[in-house]
């Protein structure tokens, strides 16, 4: 039906059926475009995994496009020109595997294969915050790991192995530095770092505030005295607490960006992830989304155990409950030299299409256990198609899996 009346509203509109329409409106050059597909990741609706939100943006330039933006050549907002049937899925063109499905699912213990099918349900975008919070100014809270992992400090004997060190070049600081610059002038923006047992709040940095250039430098001093265990919990916990539910603070629209390795061994606080978990997702004004941002520890190269590795489930669950987003950094080079990594995180503190889809990783078939989605996702918009293969990557470098990853319990 979406459909037909696309077409009708088109005929009316070619035939000049439409009084007082100006045909000059939708070839307005100052209009944006159509250019790229990102799909930052993805959550789970049900356990078994037989409902899944992938997030999508369509960006022009960098910028994503919102329900209410208008493109060239077109008269209808972005809202009335998409929907679940405008994506297609397709197996990627690096799939080894020769199977009738349009996806691939590799068990990441078993290291088994399997095809998957998909099929898209629904689609909406996903204001963060709430669509009618929208008015509300915007408050971003830096939450910035600052422990002794990053430089490769063991959390027990304090004896420091740069092989194990998550970022020793700090490319976290740049990224971040760059990231703040490039916000619109009209957010607030707090820095919180946390290390030891200690949860860095301070009234130069952590109050919100307009001054971008105060935060680089904030955020610039980070790249010194790495220390200690990682009180992720209590930070979030206290973030929460002592900045975005201050008396002075609630009218603000707030959103969580939180960085850290994932060497969470030693939070001493009283709290626990999965309790801050639930305390931001049932906050009486409403969740609070966390992006969280987790850099992947180093293959040590001297033969020492190292930092765990991989993704970490219960991170997942903190973005996906709060509705944000989980962006997994396999290498520190990600932070300067990826082409998205910034536009994804910027775009993604205002919201997401989320792209409602149906998988056949339900079935029995699928026993418990991690595992790496590899697919095609195509979307056409007006009268533009942009794809984006879902797919572990051929180019060599370090940060190129794209691929979404689920937890099946």
């Amino acid at each position: 039906m979406r459909r037909m009346n696309r077409i009708l509203a088109a005929a009316a509109v070619a035939a000049g059926g439409l009084a007082g329409c100006d045909s000059t409106v939708g070839l307005d050059p100052t209009r944006p475009t159509f250019t790229r597909l990102l799909v930052p990741g993805a959550c789970e609706v049900s356990d078994d995994l037989q409902m899944i939100d992938i997030s999508v943006m369509m960006l022009d330039g960098t910028t994503a496009l919102l329900p209410d933006d208008r493109l060239q050549r077109e008269f209808q907002p972005v809202s009335e020109l998409l929907s679940h049937e405008d994506f297609a899925f397709a197996r990627t063109a690096d799939s080894t595997l020769d199977v009738p499905e349009v996806g691939i699912a590799l068990g990441e213990n078993s290291g088994m294969q399997q095809g998957v099918d998909l099929r898209t349900l629904s689609l909406q975008f996903e204001y963060s915050g709430g669509e009618e919070r929208q008015q509300d100014r915007r408050l971003v809270v830096l939450l910035m790991d600052h422990s002794g992992s990053l430089i490769g400090e063991d959390p027990f004997t304090q004896m420091i192995n740069t092989a194990n060190a998550t970022d020793r070049e700090d490319q976290r600081i740049a990224f971040f530095q760059q990231l703040v610059n490039n916000l619109p002038r009209e957010y607030l923006v707090s820095l919180v770092s946390f290390k030891g047992s200690f949860v860095n709040i301070t009234e130069q940095f952590s109050t919100p505030q307009p001054n971008r250039e105060n935060i680089a430098d904030g955020i610039g001093e980070l790249q010194f005295d790495e220390g200690g265990l990682t009180p992720l919990a209590d930070a979030l916990d206290q973030s929460l607490t002592r900045i975005i539910d201050s008396e002075g603070n609630r009218d603000l629209n707030p959103v969580v960006i939180l960085f850290t390795d994932g060497v969470e061994s030693g939070d001493t606080s009283a709290t626990n992830l999965q309790a801050v978990t639930e305390r931001y997702a049932s906050r009486a004004g409403g969740p609070v989304p966390v992006i969280v941002m987790q850099l992947q520890p180093p293959i040590p190269t001297d033969g020492s155990p190292g930092f765990t590795r991989g993704r970490n489930p219960d991170l997942v669950n903190l973005a996906c409950r709060t509705g944000g987003e989980y962006l997994f950094i396999e290498a520190p080079a990600e932070f300067t030299e990826s082409q998205n990594l910034q536009s994804i995180v910027r775009n993604r503190i205002v919201g997401t299409w989320r792209l409602r889809t149906e998988t056949t990783m339900n079935r029995a078939a699928f026993p418990p256990d991690n595992y790496f989605l590899s697919t095609e996702l195509t979307v056409t918009l007006g009268g533009r198609s942009r794809s984006q293969a879902l797919s572990r990557g051929s180019s060599g470098r370090d940060f190129d899996d794209t691929r979404l990853w689920f937890n099946k319990q």
